[in-house]
């Protein structure tokens, strides 16, 4: 508050408000100034202290003037003006009509402007750029004294940090528990502005479609997710009235046992069938249980260093979560005949039936039935079962739970948050398809918010795409002196090293963007070459020398990830950019002016590594459903493991311990029913054949001359 507003409530105490507001003044007022203001009805005595500078330089000469006309005769003026605060919306309305006095002066070139000469999209892109330039110098010159004073941080490692720096990037391979990462401030600066409204895409309809009525949004949220037959839908409405507290006004009610559960990004649909309780609840890992995955993780080290790193972790304030179902017994029933229809004896009718009349909420086969679905092409009732999806998890979820990085890490070991990071995905993919990139990229903060350090699904290696799509390079131009991308070499990957140039290039930060690109070739060198060649179209003669830098799977893995959704982002003035500056780095080269960076490659056992590849990258490349990504996948792996779609390339336990530790499908199947279904199956079979047989006879009694061949 200003030292004018405090002098202005010394001198206008309540005493002297009630008083100049009496009604005997206000008549006086009226009689005399019939065509002043009316005072207003209520009174905000703290409206005060919301005003701005301007309000306080204009505030405080009405009231000099006030206390002038005070200490005055009463001659010279007989009534004295009361002293109006005014609230919030009346400050508003005054200065609309301010603004509406001042519009005539300017109407002419406003009908100008209607017919024709409006500004344009890129003249709002324009401006976008400038406050996202402006945004990123102000927290760039902030930064240094952030690092320095912020004592209330939780990153208590500063030191280490830049010493690990100087060092440069650790190699992954190496150190599979990020012991190298010790900057546990930056994962709040990252994931700290998520908000869940965000993560509904109907804020980023509403934005796009100005024009939309609350009376369009509600039909929307009231038609069905799936299609649904007449008579399935009136036993669901049936149910609705039985199961209390189910939906609400805007759809996003639920109870969940004995406590009524307010949903925070998903909506409920109307064909989606009432219960009164939720299939998973969410419960904070022990601190014995977090050193229990990092020593499955870290098998090769001392299990006093694990209980250290564990340690630092809990003084940091990151909480684990696991989602486990709330009914052991029924879940138990439902993996069972999920893993017959997937895996034992596939049958897609099976596994719809599953979900349609059985287990309507349970998850693996809601994600492999809408994976079935998109290649018959029935997108639609695809996009109700992956929503029905989150929605479960979103019903599990604690209220003081968000996305931050912090507040709730997911580790992969267990089966139904693997279950949480493939909903998630395929919702991206729903939503990039969709057109809201806003709400997709959100999503894709999410999910990398879930483990920022082990990145299950490679967020690194895609998140770029979507950022870039919503003209996040504010965001991205902050992104690229992360710890969460320079700490280890894997984790600068292609994808983000030519994002932070192009953000740069759209910042017009050209000569950041040039060192950036520089950076890029010496990490991405065989990459890069690629690059310039098939997109930039470039000199292969000037490519001559880098043969002996080999591109290794993973390279020629991320590569063609990359080279898929590289032209959506890059445009024809970037490429130029690209090409001539490629050229001057690899003149450079030849020239001899410029040494190319050497890398030993690294043999070590680690469970965030298959066959030398990140896991994470193959699980994206499977994951993407891209066939010229996934054959470049090693034959190998795909012998070697099981690639299921419900749940692909899962951690896998190492030795006996590990066991009742890493949880898989077959943790929740039954070996008991799994056995007494598969007699039921082969008794089936039997009497199948038996039938044929018998059928076979009798044909053949009744038609003795009849040829059957060989």
């Amino acid at each position: 508050m200003s030292s004018r507003a405090l002098r202005r409530l010394e001198e206008n105490d309540l005493e002297k408000t009630l008083a100049k507001l009496a009604p005997s003044t206000q008549k006086r007022e009226s009689s005399t100034k019939p065509s002043a203001a009316k005072p207003p009805k209520q009174v905000n005595l703290f409206a005060l202290m919301g005003q701005d500078e301007d309000e306080d330089s204009e505030n405080s000469e009405n009231s000099d003037s006030e206390n002038k006309s005070a200490s005055a005769s009463s001659e010279d003026k007989p009534v004295q003006k009361p002293v109006q605060v005014l609230t919030k919306s009346q400050r508003k309305k005054n200065k609309k009509n301010k603004k509406s006095k001042q519009k005539p002066k300017v109407a002419p070139e406003m009908s100008e402007a209607e017919d024709g000469n409006k500004e344009s999209d890129e003249e709002l892109d324009r401006m976008i750029l400038q406050f996202q330039k402006k945004d990123l110098e102000q927290r760039r010159s902030a930064e240094p004294g952030l690092a320095v004073s912020d004592e209330s941080d939780y990153d208590t490692a500063f030191e280490d940090e830049e010493v690990s720096n100087l060092k440069g990037p650790v190699d992954l391979k190496t150190d599979p528990g990020f012991t190298s990462f010790t900057s546990f401030s930056e994962i709040t600066h990252v994931f700290g502005d998520i908000d869940m409204k965000n993560l509904n895409p109907d804020n980023e309809y509403k934005l796009l479609f100005g024009d939309l009525s609350p009376e369009s949004l509600a039909d929307v949220d009231s038609m069905t997710s799936t299609h649904v037959s007449p008579q399935v839908m009136k036993q669901i409405e049936k149910l609705k009235h039985m199961v209390r507290n189910w939906g609400g006004r805007d759809y996003k009610t639920v109870p969940n046992g004995s406590t009524t559960r307010r949903l925070a990004f998903t909506k409920i649909r109307e064909d989606w069938v009432p219960t009164p309780r939720g299939e998973f609840t969410i419960t904070q890992l022990s601190q014995s249980e977090v050193v229990e995955w990092q020593s499955w993780l870290r098998s090769q080290d001392w299990i006093d260093e694990v209980k250290k790193t564990v340690h630092k972790w809990k003084n940091a304030g990151i909480n684990f979560y696991k989602f486990e179902p709330s009914n052991a017994e029924t879940n138990r029933k439902a993996m069972t005949e999920f893993y017959m229809s997937v895996v034992l004896h596939p049958d897609h009718e099976a596994l719809i039936h599953l979900i349609s009349s059985k287990f309507p909420y349970h998850v693996p086969a809601l994600l492999q039935v809408a994976l079935i679905l998109v290649r018959q092409g029935d997108k639609a009732n695809s996009n109700g079962l992956v929503e029905r999806a989150l929605f479960v998890f979103d019903r599990a979820l604690r209220s003081h739970i968000s996305f931050n990085g912090l507040s709730c890490q997911l580790p992969y070991i267990y089966f139904f948050n693997r279950q949480f990071y493939f909903a998630i995905f395929r919702y991206v993919q729903i939503l990039s398809q969709r057109g809201v990139v806003s709400t997709a990229s959100e999503w894709c903060k999410v999910l990398w918010s879930l483990s920022p350090l082990e990145d299950p699904l490679g967020c690194r290696y895609f998140i770029d795409h979507y950022l870039l799509l919503n003209k996040e390079y504010s965001y991205m131009a902050n992104l690229a002196s992360s710890p969460l991308v320079t700490t280890y070499t894997q984790w600068y990957t292609l994808g983000l090293s030519l994002g932070f140039v192009l953000s740069f290039l759209k910042l017009d930060m050209v000569e950041k963007a040039k060192a950036e690109l520089r950076k890029a070739f010496a990490c991405h060198t065989a990459a890069l070459a690629t690059i310039f060649k098939d997109v930039a179209l470039g000199d292969a003669n000037l490519l001559e020398g880098l043969d002996s830098i080999e591109g290794s799977p993973e390279t020629e893995l991320e590569t063609k990830a990359y080279l898929i959704r590289m032209k959506a982002i890059w445009g024809g003035v970037e490429i130029r950019f690209l090409h001539e500056e490629l050229v001057n780095i690899l003149t450079e080269y030849k020239a001899g002016n410029k040494q190319l960076k050497t890398t030993t490659s690294v043999e070590a056992q680690n469970e965030l590594f298959l066959g030398g590849i990140p896991i994470n990258l193959l699980r994206f490349a499977v994951l993407s459903q891209e066939s010229p990504l996934m054959a470049c996948i090693p034959q190998e792996i795909w012998s070697e493991r099981d690639v299921y779609e419900f749940d692909v390339l899962p951690p896998l336990p190492h030795d006996r311990d590990s066991e009742n530790l890493v949880e898989t499908v077959k943790t929740f199947v039954s070996e008991s029913d799994l056995s007494m279904s598969q007699m039921e199956i082969m008794q089936d079979e039997n009497i199948l054949n038996q039938i044929r047989q018998l059928s076979l006879e009798q044909f053949l009694q009744d038609n003795p001359n009849a040829d059957l061949g060989d």
